[in-house]
């Protein structure tokens, strides 16, 4: 466990006074490279990753080609929600956009640190809060706005994130071609 996530802790849980010794054990640190893959499509999905350094993205495939639905930078978490809780075949891959560095926890360990440390609950639960209002969000601007004013505003709303995504893969996560999303870009900077 890094300080980051310990800090992070402590940010959305005030009260949370437990060394940070004491919940070291339940977590891993490990370094991941560009494009290494933390899961796979069908894969027991039993670890949720923080992200310490750099960033990560889910997805699934179809007809060959990633359909990316999230991405997760520093003090983010991210696993495929979807079959965490049950420890089913994952439905969605999870990969490094770049080389990362990352704080991860088994499903075991996760349950076994709840128990210990009930307060954590509350953590999680914040950030699990946060990642669904986000999920909302995102289907509700997908539902009531163009692709290209969706485009605007995710540039507008996280411009240091958008320098980081590469290409093909923010096409993807807008549900466009290369073309149309350097149409965009030309538009957005003209």
């Amino acid at each position: 466990m890094t300080g980051q996530l310990y800090q992070h802790i402590q940010k959305l849980i005030p009260g949370f006074n437990v060394g940070q010794e004491k919940i070291a054990q339940f977590f891993q640190i490990k370094a991941v490279k560009k494009e290494e893959l933390l899961l796979s499509e069908k894969e027991i999905c039993d670890t949720l990753y923080f992200v310490n350094k750099g960033c990560l993205y889910l997805f699934y495939e179809d007809n060959n080609e990633k359909q990316v639905v999230h991405f997760a930078l520093e003090n983010w978490w991210i696993t495929d929600y979807k079959t965490f809780p049950d420890g089913k075949p994952a439905v969605y891959s999870i990969a490094a956009m770049e080389d990362s560095e990352i704080t991860c926890i088994s499903r075991k360990n996760y349950e076994t640190l709840l128990s210990a440390f009930p307060l954590l609950a509350l953590y999680f639960n914040k950030i699990h809060e946060r990642a669904y209002g986000a999920a909302l969000f995102k289907q509700k601007t997908f539902a009531t706005v163009s692709k290209k004013d969706f485009y605007y505003h995710f540039r507008n709303t996280y411009p240091e994130l958008i320098k980081r995504i590469p290409d093909p893969i923010f096409a993807s996560y807008m549900g466009i071609s290369m073309e149309t999303l350097k149409t965009y870009q030309y538009l957005y900077i003209s």
